[in-house]
């Protein structure tokens, strides 16, 4: 357990880091209500969403799944690992939700090598057989195992 995690579950690579989990959702199948929920049970806690990132361009913004939106869509996934993974190195648990599978999981990847903060990389099942609840219950309750650390 990591120096600032108050009782319950940790996402941290240990060293006094905390960590990052980049919760997938290709199917709107609820990832909101999922990040939402893992968010409100880490402590302390940080939940970033990689469309708030790419709503911050204001000036030449294009919609993220045109072709030449190339550019700032990676623009604005290396801002939300840096984001996540700056609040991570505080102590922080972040969750991070993505609509879609990162292109560039590999940024993610090596901040997490840079940092010494545990990457966690989740994709949601099309169709979820359980509540969001239980999916959150589930992931937290797999994350001891380390079934998904990735940054290592």
């Amino acid at each position: 357990m990591n120096r600032t995690t108050v009782g319950g579950p940790d996402l941290g690579g240990g060293r006094g880091a905390g960590g990052v989990l980049v919760l997938v959702d290709p199917s709107g199948a609820g990832a909101g209500q999922v990040a939402a929920l893992l968010a409100a049970r880490l402590h302390p806690s940080v939940h970033l969403r990689t469309d708030d990132f790419l709503r911050a361009i204001r000036n030449g913004n294009l919609p993220p799944e045109q072709p030449e939106a190339d550019r700032q869509n990676t623009t604005a996934l290396a801002a939300t690992a840096q984001a996540a993974f700056a609040y991570a190195t505080g102590g922080y648990q972040v969750v991070v939700e993505s609509p879609a599978t990162p292109p560039t999981l590999d940024t993610f990847r090596r901040e997490s090598r840079t940092t010494g903060a545990a990457l966690h990389y989740i994709t949601l099942p099309t169709d979820p057989p359980d509540t969001p609840e239980a999916t959150a219950d589930a992931i937290l309750t797999s994350l001891p195992h380390r079934t998904h650390l990735l940054g290592w």
